[in-house]
């Protein structure tokens, strides 16, 4: 078998798969159809049985003498000329009237339902419906392999093949015709048919692939002509048919090619192939042809894009994709307005708009983003406002328009080049404008006026956003001095005000009317709040999103709208992740001002919005007071990374993101976080805001923690090499240990005063720990001065230790007395125990001559003190 009869072959085995598939379809349609007239039948069946029985009730003897005395009853005429009254005359007795013979009962009227179709038995379904299937797909291929068949052995010349079979198609389609008057026989004069469309797209295909004996023109007529034959038929007989001419339709294009490609005749017969396809649709029903021509025009568009594609061929695809789309609208519309029955053709409309928008959006880049192919972008998207209006259930595709056009609006940003820049800016304020303005338009006379002006108010943000985003990273030189962003934001704010004037008006009579009302106050806010960071540096953006949170917040509560929480709600996430996990914020130009520099306005000014949302949301009733601790707890944040990030920029000016921590610098860190904690424990004694509480013992908390781990162990200057000073007590050590102990003291009273117990006794041990080093730093600075890593500890030194730290531990010990500490009084007998250690440990052996002496006596006169302070003050009996 050489090429071309195995392409015949594989024609004709596709043909088979099409025919089956058909054959499938349409035995369901039968199926239905016979149902329906059973039940018919058996309709009218019962009808003419209650028509028997009320006949022959009317015939019985009673009922006709009562016909009788109806009848005749109103016969009786009253005379003309009242005669005289009588005299009353008295009642006789009544008189027994004789018994009726009983009468049958009529046979009461109930509706009779029609039936449900009898299921189909196996027999049937073997007998009388695969036959179809199996019958029409031996024809087509009959049909084949007699042309492969007179090809393998010679008997014919191509020509008459190719007429043989042309004429063997034409011969199934009159049979197909034919049987169609007849109803016993079913579907197969579908079959028939559609075996003779795909026999007659098999021969011309070979008359022009195989042969070469019909030229590429006539044989793409020829195809056409089968398709509108097969149009035609499936009207008279069904599906199949129009399924075969669909699928053979679209296909001619792809297999008659003549190698000269030609947009607007391809485009132009594939418009009228799918309108051809639709109205047999409309009239018939069938969605699932409609959705195939649909699904047929739009894959041809991407195949051309993908293919011989020039940017000539721009307007044409374009002009296809709004009369297709627009096709498939009015008749899905116009099918919905005559009330057939489930939403039929109607629903493709959600697959045409985005398909549509989609293949559009993708010309438009293949294009390099010509105006040509906007305008006609922005054509489709109007049509789709205009839908979107007339029929509320497709507001969402309004969304996916403006969505779309955000999206390519954004990839040609990523790609701009130095002179379409006013272009480009011109497209983003006309796309802006379209949405904007269309979407304000629509929402006068709707059911839902709140999300049409939500479209509007974030097409117009997020358009606004696109063109500043692209434009102000560019030099000014190329847009001939810097454009003016910042009032163009309050321009904007100022036309969302003059747009919100009349729904404000009309809010009293429409109370639908307060969520719109409340999406145009989100605008004008969002445009002020934005004119600020746009005319200052990008870093006031995050400032402007803070104090849109308060105003949603407001708003929210003033129109009892959840939507507006909940973007309240996002917004709030957005300025939390951009001041807290946005490290470039170390990078912005601070200056070299150690307070009054970015930092105090870029975190201070979202401090109080989110503190002023946060009284605006527990104002709101209990629904939001979980969200109003969300936005204490945000302020709280802010507020701990504002003295971190204003202490690094006290020791590192204008770079605070550089440089390790000095030992100045960490104790300044601690003694500022218990600065911190403590002063909300302390205002927060009569609000008793949970946020606030649990902040300020959190604060306090890292406080010690970081007092701990940098001057008492990482940057402890006796192995730090850190400067300490020259003077003896009053030097560095006094700000690195004592500020934080007396800090975290402060501290811990506060959380002794509300009760707790735990955290005071961590915060009370840390006091102790930095108190106890502050005390041998000290005496170390005494002998070696600024630097107390270096040099050697004499004897007066390391006897110095051992009586400082027993002075200390009775300090503590009369301390604990006094204060009825247990705490301070078990930190005095350890310290006391570590000098014992040390006398012991370290001073026999190290120490010499009187100090040794010394060192003995004091540690043996400070035990006898310590024991008898005990028995004297702390056991002693009481009365």
């Amino acid at each position: 078998m050489d090429c071309s009869s195995g392409t015949a072959l594989f024609v004709a085995v596709a043909g088979s798969l099409v025919l089956a598939l058909s054959a499938f379809l349409r035995s369901k349609e039968v199926k239905k159809a016979e149902g329906v007239l059973r039940a018919e039948v058996e309709r009218l069946r019962h009808l003419v049985t209650r028509l028997e029985r009320r006949v022959h009730d009317l015939e019985s003897p009673g009922i006709a003498k009562e016909k009788e005395e109806a009848v005749s009853a109103p016969a009786v005429l009253e005379p003309a000329i009242p005669a005289p009254i009588p005299a009353p005359i008295p009642a006789p007795s009544p008189v027994p009237l004789p018994a009726r013979p009983p009468q049958p009962s009529p046979m009461p009227a109930r509706p009779i339902a029609a039936p449900a179709a009898p299921r189909q038995s196996l027999e049937e379904k073997l007998g009388a419906r695969l036959p179809v299937w199996i019958g029409s797909i031996a024809l087509a291929l009959a049909g084949t392999f007699l042309v492969k068949l007179s090809f393998e052995r010679g008997w014919l010349s191509p020509g008459l093949r190719v007429a043989m079979g042309v004429l063997f198609g034409v011969g199934l389609l009159g049979a197909g015709e034919v049987t169609r008057r007849n109803r016993s026989t079913g579907g197969i004069s579908q079959g028939l048919s559609a075996a003779g469309i795909a026999d007659l797209f098999a021969c011309f295909l070979a008359g022009v692939a195989l042969y070469k004996i019909i030229p590429p023109p006539l044989a793409f007529g020829l195809m056409v002509l089968t398709t509108a034959v097969a149009v035609g038929l499936s009207l008279r007989q069904g599906k199949m048919v129009a399924l075969v001419g669909l699928i053979g339709g679209f296909l001619t294009p792809y297999l008659v090619r003549t190698g000269n490609p030609n947009v607007r005749g391809l485009f132009a017969y594939l418009l009228l192939l799918q309108i051809g396809l639709l109205l047999v649709a409309w009239k018939r029903g069938w969605t699932e042809i409609a959705g195939l021509a649909l699904g047929g025009g739009l894959l041809w568009t991407f195949v051309w894009m993908a293919g011989p594609f020039t940017p000539a061929d721009a307007v044409w695809l374009c002009l296809f994709l709004l009369l297709s789309v627009a096709s498939v609208v009015v008749a899905g519309v116009q099918k919905q307005t005559q009330g057939a029955g489930g939403p039929g053709l109607f629903s493709l409309t959600w697959a045409a708009v985005p398909g549509a928008v989609l293949a559009m959006a993708v010309l438009t880049q293949r294009t390099s983003f010509s105006t040509e192919e906007w305008v006609f972008f922005g054509i489709l998207a109007a049509g789709v406002l205009v839908l979107a209006r007339l029929k509320a259930e497709l507001h969402p595709l309004a969304w996916v328009a403006a969505g779309a056009g955000a999206a390519l609006l954004a990839a040609w940003a990523v790609e701009i080049k130095e002179p379409e820049l006013g272009r480009f800016l011109a497209t983003a304020a006309g796309l802006g404008t379209l949405f904007a303005v269309g979407a304000y338009a629509a929402l006068w006379g709707s059911g839902r006026p709140g999300r049409w002006a939500s479209l509007s108010v974030v097409s117009g943000l997020v358009f606004f956003l696109i063109a500043w985003g692209t434009a102000s990273p560019l030099p000014d030189a190329l847009l001939r001095g810097p454009l003016p962003w910042g009032p163009y934001a309050l321009a904007l704010a100022a036309l969302y005000l003059a747009a919100l004037i009349p729904v404000a008006r009309l809010r009293p009579a429409r109370p639908e009317m307060d969520a719109g009302l409340a999406a145009l106050a989100v605008a004008v806010t969002t445009f002020v709040s934005l004119a600020v960071p746009l005319e200052l540096e990008r870093q006031w953006l995050t400032v402007a999103w803070a104090l849109e949170v308060a105003a949603l917040v407001w708003l929210a509560g003033r129109f009892k709208l959840p939507a507006l929480a909940a973007l309240a709600r996002l917004m709030a996430v957005l300025v939390t992740v951009r001041l807290l996990v946005n490290f470039s914020v170390l990078e912005y130009p601070l200056g070299t001002d150690p307070v009054f520099n970015w930092l105090l306005y870029g975190y201070g000014l979202p401090i109080l919005a989110f503190a002023a949302a946060a009284r605006l949301a527990r104002r709101q009733g209990p629904g939001e007071a979980q969200f109003a601790t969300l936005l204490e707890s945000g302020a709280l944040a802010f507020t701990f990374t504002l003295v971190t990030l204003e202490i690094r920029q006290l020791y590192h000016p204008g770079t605070p993101g550089s440089g390790a921590p000095t030992l100045a610098e960490s104790a300044a860190l601690a003694s500022a976080w218990g600065v911190l904690g403590g002063v909300l424990l302390a205002a927060n004694r009569k609000a008793l805001l949970q946020s606030v509480e649990w902040g300020g013992r959190i604060f306090l908390a890292l406080a010690a923690l970081a007092a701990l781990v940098l001057p008492s162990f990482l940057l402890n200057p006796l192995w730090d090499h850190s400067a300490v000073g020259e003077t003896p007590v009053f030097n560095l050590l006094l700000w690195i240990y004592a500020l934080p102990a007396v800090v975290l003291g402060v501290g811990a009273a506060e959380l002794r005063r509300r009760g707790s117990r735990k955290l005071p006794v961590a915060l009370t041990t840390t006091v102790l720990i930095l108190a106890f080093l502050l005390l041998t730093l000290e005496v170390r600075q005494a002998f070696h001065g600024n630097d107390l890593s270096t040099g050697e500890s004499t004897v007066a030194e390391r006897y110095s230790y051992s009586a400082a730290w027993i002075l200390f531990g009775a300090a503590l010990l009369v301390l604990g007395i006094l204060r009825r500490g247990k705490a301070l009084r078990y930190a005095s007998l350890a310290v006391t125990l570590l000098a014992v250690g040390k006398v012991f440990l370290y001073d026999m052996a190290n120490l010499s001559d009187l100090y040794r002496v010394f060192s003995f006596l004091g540690l043996g006169i400070s035990l006898l003190a310590l024991a008898w302070v005990y028995q004297r003050f702390v056991f002693r009996e009481m009365p």
